[in-house]
């Protein structure tokens, strides 16, 4: 989809730039049609430019939250056009797993559940049991929703109960029973058997649909690598993404937070989207980017590329940002913003030298 989008801004831009008959004066009438051209061509752009995907990473306490877990599992989700989130609160488990079949599902869709089952996770299972009523009503929003639950440990020290699989069908009322009926295991280390569980869930045959293949990933640990683990993120993006129908991963990363010597626990903080950006001009740029700012305040930018890789990272003080970017190759880049208070903003532009 990214492709066909950036094609045909390639296109408007290489037709928009072709000159009329430089050696005739230009009528009014073909001034005023020339200028319509113009302005059709920019919002063509703008409109292009706005339904680009591009996948950053998130941002996270990097003080609490692990950062392992949350880059190993946002590059499940950007590989496989998926999404990945970020949970500072066990008991919005629901909420996240309503959002993400709402937002993603279609009729006829294929849904793997697959959930850590080690002692960590004992209370994030707790409250997904508490809240399967609300997860059951969204699935049956969709039509035809056939769902399946793999849960995984540590294969090195959970014995043969470090997984377990079962294909529900549509008979979501089985699936309900099955989930109260989690019991967790010892995981021992903290990494778990993330891809080595994944895999074991496709020698399953459970993947049918030719619509939509979503895999929820629930877990508060990394994979295992090799040498303890039998696969790689390679290949699990690589099967992932091997078949016409692609298997979105839709990771939730749980943090339960840091407790102290007094039994305190310290939550991460969070980061909030929000309105920070008044204006931004031109678009597309020859290189200069003007950004104004909704109030004074101390702000980061992060530029990142249409790959999602971050490029420039600096920050200012103000209500103004104005930054050169002729270094950078044409094409369309994301800017994220973010304040003292946390709060962050994204906006995308389009590079034209």
């Amino acid at each position: 989809m990214n492709i066909r989008y950036l094609s045909i801004l390639i296109l408007i831009l290489l037709i928009s730039s072709c000159n009329i008959d430089k050696e005739r004066k230009l009528t009014e009438s073909e001034l005023l049609e020339l200028q319509k051209r113009h302005n059709d061509s920019i919002m063509v752009i703008l409109d292009s430019i706005n339904k680009v995907n591009i996948y950053v990473p998130p941002l996270f306490d990097k003080e609490i939250i692990d950062s392992t877990t949350t880059n190993k599992f946002f590059e499940l989700a950007k590989e496989t056009k998926g999404e990945l989130k970020l949970l500072v609160n066990s008991e919005l488990i629901t909420n996240e797993i309503k959002y993400i079949i709402e937002k993603h599902s279609v009729d006829n869709s294929d849904i793997l559940f697959l959930i850590d089952k080690t002692g960590s996770m004992e209370d994030d299972i707790a409250n997904v049991q508490k809240g399967l009523s609300e997860i059951i009503n969204s699935i049956n929003k969709y039509k035809n929703i056939r769902v399946a639950i793999g849960l995984y440990g540590d294969k090195n020290s959970d014995g043969k109960d470090w997984y377990s699989f079962k294909n529900f069908e549509t008979n979501l009322e089985s699936a309900k029973k099955f989930i109260k009926g989690i019991k967790v295991t010892n995981g021992d280390d903290y990494p778990e058997s993330v891809y080595d569980g994944f895999f074991q869930s496709v020698k399953e045959n459970f993947w049918k649909s030719d619509d939509k293949r979503m895999i929820v990933l629930i877990g508060d640990a990394p994979p295992l690598e090799k040498p303890l683990s039998d696969f790689s993120m390679s290949d699990v993006i690589t099967k992932a993404t091997n078949d016409n129908i692609t298997m979105n991963f839709y990771p939730i990363v749980v943090t339960p937070g840091l407790m102290d010597e007094f039994g305190v626990v310290t939550k991460p903080k969070v980061f909030e989207k929000s309105k920070l950006v008044s204006s931004f001009y031109p678009n597309p740029s020859k290189g200069k980017i003007n950004i104004n700012l909704e109030k004074e305040d101390n702000y980061e930018i992060q530029i990142f590329d249409f790959n999602g890789s971050l490029v420039l990272k600096e920050k200012y003080s103000g209500n103004k940002i104005s930054k050169e970017l002729y270094d950078l190759p044409n094409g369309v880049y994301m800017i994220r913003i973010v304040d003292s208070e946390l709060k962050f903003e994204t906006i995308k532009i389009m590079l034209n030298k």
